[in-house]
């Protein structure tokens, strides 16, 4: 299966992580630094899921998701973040999750199967 994953956070550290972590189990690992970057390569490559950081700079992960969801696309996101669920109750939707930081791989690794199975 031609499985490609997004992985979208400012800090470059937690992206090289999570890279690592699944380059075994996607096709492809896509990165991004900011949700600009996110949305363009979100419309141009078309991956089955994409787990995104809530703040970063230039275009945060709420706008990104918005702009992703205006295209039509139903995408799996997971978002990662600090801040509490509670507020981002507004944002979520079927196809989006939530996960705090620090993340538990093992826990992020079972919501991505779920998702990318679900959607095959």
């Amino acid at each position: 299966m031609n499985t490609k994953i997004l992985i979208v956070d400012d800090e470059k550290d937690i992206t090289d992580v999570l890279k690592d972590r699944f380059e075994q189990d996607f096709s492809e690992v896509l990165v991004a630094s900011n949700g600009s970057e996110a949305v363009e390569i979100a419309d141009k490559k078309r991956p089955n899921i994409v787990i995104m950081d809530i703040n970063m700079p230039v275009m945060n992960g709420i706008e990104a998701k918005r702009i992703i969801r205006k295209s039509g696309s139903h995408i799996p996101i997971i978002f990662l973040s600090v801040r509490p669920k509670e507020e981002l109750i507004e944002e979520m939707d079927e196809n989006t999750f939530y996960m705090e930081k620090p993340v538990n791989f093992k826990e992020l690794s079972l919501v991505i199967n779920q998702q990318v199975i679900s959607a095959n």
